[in-house]
């Protein structure tokens, strides 16, 4: 009887994860969070040149034409398009605001996704320095990003940011100079990992049962193990990183992500097969590692690494990253160590890996399904 209580805990536990799964898939569909925006700023004499991608979804839905994207009714409503558009995406020059006028809405195909694509003129007459603000989708999904690009006519430089909910302006002035661009990637690379769900799950899963560990030998050699597997998974994820960034290896961003749901399934089934064997551990965070480099890099891919600085931006967005995976592993070290000396550590590591396994093979489905 000992022994089976646990299990049925674990087995109703992954039923409530299976049907908050099936519960919570339609109502992220209807809200279809954190979709994502792209806006390309060219500043000239006269004014900017604002080239906006918004997803065919969130016009459909400002549109009130729901998540299904009809292009012909679309097409339809091109006027209602651009002026929400020209309406949302606000430009000023000092305090004085900026005249748009907007060309015709057309629909383009952008990582396999529909967009609608407006381009907006913007005459400014007002002096001082010239803002971009972006109202559009924010109100509706707090996770959306709009990905700006800034370019400039007379020069090569080139600039990028993410707008956020809240921080949704972006100043068209000079390029960045290297310290604002090394705060820039090194908060972008700990943002990218502190969101990055999927990448926290597998880092969890590597280290969630090292309290075995801590039971036969002491905390010591449990930090030392600890410190592997981020070792391993930092220099497996650093290297195809870099690669990727720099060209070297592109790969399709939706096999990647599919991947790399499946390395948080693998790592999690073998917490739920054999919880104290921890030798394969390091080779499973090198080699998963290598995958979910790619995945950091989708960030690094929409921002563009600057022309003369790629080397700093790379290094800071890596830099970011182990800062952020290094204090998660700080948090969570000390519950896991106290839990090891509990009875029931067994069946909590077991239990625990059924509800990431189980979430991570709902994302392995839905990225399937959305390829």
């Amino acid at each position: 009887m000992r022994s089976r209580t646990p299990w049925r805990v674990t087995a109703l536990l992954g039923a409530v994860a299976i049907a908050a799964a099936i519960v919570g898939a339609p109502a992220n569909a209807r809200a279809h969070l954190g979709s994502r925006k792209y806006l390309r700023a060219e500043v000239t004499d006269a004014g900017v040149v604002v080239e906006a991608e918004v997803e065919a979804v969130d016009a459909s839905m400002e549109l009130g034409l729901g998540p299904e994207v009809d292009e012909a009714a679309l097409r339809a409503r091109a006027p209602q398009l651009a002026r929400w558009l020209r309406e949302g995406l606000r430009v000023r020059a000092g305090d004085a605001p900026c005249e748009a006028e907007a060309e015709a809405p057309e629909l383009v195909t952008r990582d396999a996704l529909r967009f609608v694509r407006v381009v907006l003129s913007y005459r400014c007459a007002g002096e001082g320095a010239r803002v971009l603000r972006d109202e559009t989708v924010f109100p509706d999904d707090p996770q959306h990003e709009a990905i700006v690009q800034v370019a400039w006519a007379a020069e090569s430089e080139r600039d990028a940011q993410i707008l956020r909910r809240g921080r949704q302006e972006v100043e068209l002035g000079a390029p960045a100079g290297a310290a604002t661009l090394t705060g820039r990637f090194l908060w972008e690379g700990m943002l990218h990992f502190a969101t990055g769900y999927d990448h926290v799950l597998f880092l969890l899963s590597l280290v969630l049962a090292a309290g075995f560990v801590t039971r036969k030998k002491g905390l010591r050699p449990t930090l030392k193990d600890v410190a592997w597997l981020v070792t391993a998974f930092t220099l497996g994820h650093s290297v195809t990183l870099i690669a990727a960034a720099l060209g070297v290896v592109v790969l399709p961003s939706q096999p990647v992500e599919i991947a790399i749901a499946a390395s948080i399934v693998i790592v999690a089934t073998l917490n739920v097969w054999r919880p104290e064997q921890r030798g394969p551990m390091p080779w499973l965070a090198l080699g998963f590692g290598l995958i979910h480099g790619f995945g950091f890099s989708s960030v690094l891919a929409e921002l563009g690494l600057p022309r003369d600085q790629t080397v700093l931006a790379l290094v800071a967005f890596n830099v970011g990253i182990e800062l952020a995976q290094l204090a998660f592993v700080a948090v969570v070290l000390g519950p896991i160590a106290w839990a090891a000396r509990q009875r029931g550590y067994r069946h909590l590591v077991r239990g625990g890996s059924v509800l990431i396994g189980l979430l991570a093979i709902f994302w392995v489905v839905e990225r399937i399904a959305g390829a």
